[in-house]
């Protein structure tokens, strides 16, 4: 199997019938695995009349890390993606993503192009006429999208699956970007191919498990901030950005690397 994709849903069932729809109509050998986290407006019988589909039902929402890291437990593609159910997909989205694994340098995860209603002038109806597609592809971390995203098994057996300390949601994706970074891997966006993703709005209760979840990412990840995470924020995160990538943060990131590719490699010999 090529392409395992791998989507969690919580109700949304009418997002959820288009997402399908147009996965199966501009995707080609794949399995979908689908993680449902307690839906109660119809979506459980809608997933069960699909053909060929793999079903995970939860007696209650277990969150974004833990919902896919099930479904990883059982996804035998040599690619996995992970879509979200509030997605729409353009021709050949896959292909082109597959083809910055085969020219980017240590590619970890490739997404389409993003488009969203909040920030661009589309719809769901004219999404695919209102993109312009460029063949080419660039180095990014903000950009690339844990809503529709790609990677490889290998991959992840390298950097590890998702943290479920960050349950129900937030920093998840942030974070397993930045390990994949701090393994010397890179993060790309795709320009020749979009996914539309409809705007939704946080529930006002998960705002404190945001600050909590963020806070454990900054530990964990001790040059996150500088990542360009918050880039377009505040004035603040604007400046640490522009001093990490021209200044003397990004030399010490650099050295900071360098010496975990060293620690790898000198584990990889006293294992030998």
């Amino acid at each position: 199997m090529k392409l395992s994709i791998i989507t969690l849903t919580y109700n949304k069932l009418k997002y959820t019938k288009k997402y399908i729809d147009s996965l199966f109509k501009y995707t080609k050998d794949f399995e979908l695995i689908i993680v449902d986290n307690g839906s109660c407006d119809g979506t459980r019988e809608y997933l069960k009349s699909l053909n060929n589909v793999k079903l995970i039902f939860n007696d209650e929402n277990v969150g974004f890390s833990k919902g896919n890291n099930q479904a990883l437990e059982i996804a035998e593609g040599e690619y996995i993606g992970f879509l979200n159910n509030d997605i729409l997909l353009s021709p050949n989205w896959f292909e082109e993503c597959e083809k910055v694994f085969i020219k980017g340098d240590n590619t970890a995860f490739v997404s389409p192009t993003q488009l969203c209603p909040k920030f661009e002038n589309v719809t769901s109806e004219n999404y695919i006429e209102n993109f312009i597609p460029s063949d080419s592809f660039y180095k990014t971390f903000d950009d690339c999208q844990f809503a529709c995203v790609i990677t490889k098994r290998a991959v992840l057996n390298n950097v590890g699956i998702f943290d479920e300390n960050f349950s129900p949601a937030f920093f998840e994706d942030n974070d397993l970007k930045c390990s994949a970074i701090e393994k010397g891997y890179n993060t790309y966006v795709t320009k020749n191919a979009c996914f539309f993703h409809y705007s939704s709005v946080t529930s006002a209760k998960l705002n404190q498990k945001f600050e909590d979840n963020r806070l454990y990412f900054y530990k964990k990840h001790r040059f996150a901030e500088y990542l360009t995470i918050y880039a377009n924020e505040n004035q603040v995160y604007k400046e640490k950005a522009r001093a990490f990538e021209t200044g003397f943060l990004a030399f010490v990131y650099k050295i900071y690397l360098f010496v975990q590719k060293v620690k790898r490699n000198l584990k990889r010999m006293f294992k030998k």
